[in-house]
């Protein structure tokens, strides 16, 4: 083994977690790495080992990791205490590889979008907006995608959740499926409470023979795009687009939606249904009615979301439903962050013309304009996009708001004032005018 590269993991902080996974294989790796946060970086981590495969400057490489959230928290119920791997303490900590800038600003931490499912939340409803649909249609849509992709985790055996649900049980808020953050019900949001693994080898044909893999066992990375988008989400142009996503699409897929015939299988990165969509968007493809199945595993949510390292398990699904459709060819879209990173990779049982080829479509996003931001702005304004949080117990209890001011800028508000948030709730201020200052909004 050239190079084992470790997924990090919210559990277990080692120093080298390859290192150790490769002591408890057995396995002689020449080198080991642990990449950065992002559900982003499985994929890119193939991507690097292919193009470095096709330069001749590895034969194999693997993509390794895991999560047991799950273990974990049931450990904490019960006042134990999990044991993990312990490392010697000799062990030198691993290069980190694939880093990132903070992806998010002072400005939105205070306005509490750290919290991802609230940040996606805001790019939701700005979604809705741009294409002009009610709260209930809006639902609806929101509902019949999630069941569609709990149809897919029914009928895979390695899905966490295999129950098949209705589009109105996902939307219906209930003790067991209480709000986060609207309009996120706990159906509708990543379900990271799990204990998954997945792993991935990446070699050169010729140590593909060697090792004994049956020609009709053989999927090949085909081509890879990435690209940043515009870094913070306060500053993003349009929060309903995703720049990044449409870069990389037309790159794998030229102007056309890709058909059936020439993309069979598509897993779009499931974090939150404005994830699937966006993609969905990119693509030219309608998620909800388009032939193929928006993922091969089932989501984030039913199928699992660990952490990190959700596309190790993607990919792999991927390879085995190529394995039984010869010739086809699958798509695996990855995003990490605040929708912050992108990268769209194609896979095919039939060997690319020309070798495996990873694009940087970096340029078409930067050439975009960044949104003027205001953070103090006072007086008239209009509702871009909006949330309101809830606590476990169903409650409303805080409202973040993306505004627009009449010069355009936007100015990110946040208030823990209950009766915003129920008449936020009750009124559905979208796109509706409003008077900011500095610690209220007036909603119509």
């Amino acid at each position: 083994m050239d190079e084992l590269t470790a997924i990090p993991s919210f559990v277990w902080s080692a120093k080298d977690p390859a290192r150790a996974v490769a002591e408890r294989l057995g396995i002689a790796a020449r080198s080991t790495r642990v990449t950065f946060a992002g559900g982003t970086v499985p994929q890119t981590a193939v991507f690097d080992a292919a193009a470095r495969i096709a330069r001749g400057e590895l034969e194999v490489a693997a993509v390794v990791g895991a999560e047991a959230i799950k273990s974990r928290d049931v450990a904490r119920r019960h006042d134990e205490r999990v044991t993990w791997h312990t490392e010697a303490a000799d062990v030198e900590a691993a290069p980190i590889v694939f880093e990132v800038p903070d992806a998010m600003s002072d400005l939105e931490r205070a306005a509490g979008l750290v919290v991802p499912a609230h940040a996606y939340a805001l790019i939701e409803h700005a979604r809705r907006r741009a294409r002009g649909l009610s709260r209930t249609e809006h639902l609806g849509v929101l509902g019949a995608l999630a069941s569609r992709m709990s149809e897919v985790a029914s009928s895979n055996e390695l899905a966490w959740l295999r129950e098949r649900v209705s589009a109105s049980t996902v939307t219906t808020p209930t003790p067991a499926n209480r709000m986060i953050a609207a309009p996120y019900t706990k159906l509708l949001t990543s379900n990271v409470v799990v204990d998954m693994g997945a792993a991935l080898i990446v070699c050169s044909l010729e140590a593909a023979r060697a090792a004994g893999v049956p020609d009709d066992q053989l999927v090949f990375p085909c081509a890879g795009a990435s690209a940043r988008e515009q870094w913070l989400l306060s500053e993003r142009d349009e929060l309903s687009v995703s720049l990044a996503m449409r870069a990389c699409a037309r790159q794998l897929f030229g102007e056309t939606p890709p058909s059936p015939d020439d993309l069979a299988m598509l897993d779009l990165y499931s974090c939150f249904p404005c994830a699937v969509q966006l993609a969905g968007d990119a693509l030219g493809i309608d998620v909800l009615s388009d032939e193929r199945p928006p993922s091969v595993t089932g989501g984030m949510t039913f199928f699992g979301g660990p952490g990190n390292n959700y596309v190790t398990h993607s990919v792999a699904t991927m390879a085995e439903r190529l394995r039984n459709a010869p010739g086809a060819t699958g798509l695996v879209t990855a995003l990490g962050w605040y929708a912050s990173t992108h990268a769209w990779g194609t896979y095919s049982t039939s060997p690319p013309p020309g070798g495996f080829r990873a694009h940087n479509v970096q340029a078409a996003v930067d050439a975009v304009p960044l949104r003027e931001v205001h953070g103090s702005y006072v007086g008239r304004a209009e509702v871009e996009s909006y949330t309101v949080v809830h606590d476990r117990d169903g409650l409303a209890t805080r409202s973040i708001m993306s505004l627009r001011t009449p010069s355009g800028a936007r100015r990110l508000f946040a208030t823990d004032d209950r009766d915003v948030a129920a008449a936020i709730m009750s009124s559905d201020p979208l796109g509706a005018p409003v008077v900011v200052s500095d610690d209220s909004v007036s909603l119509p």
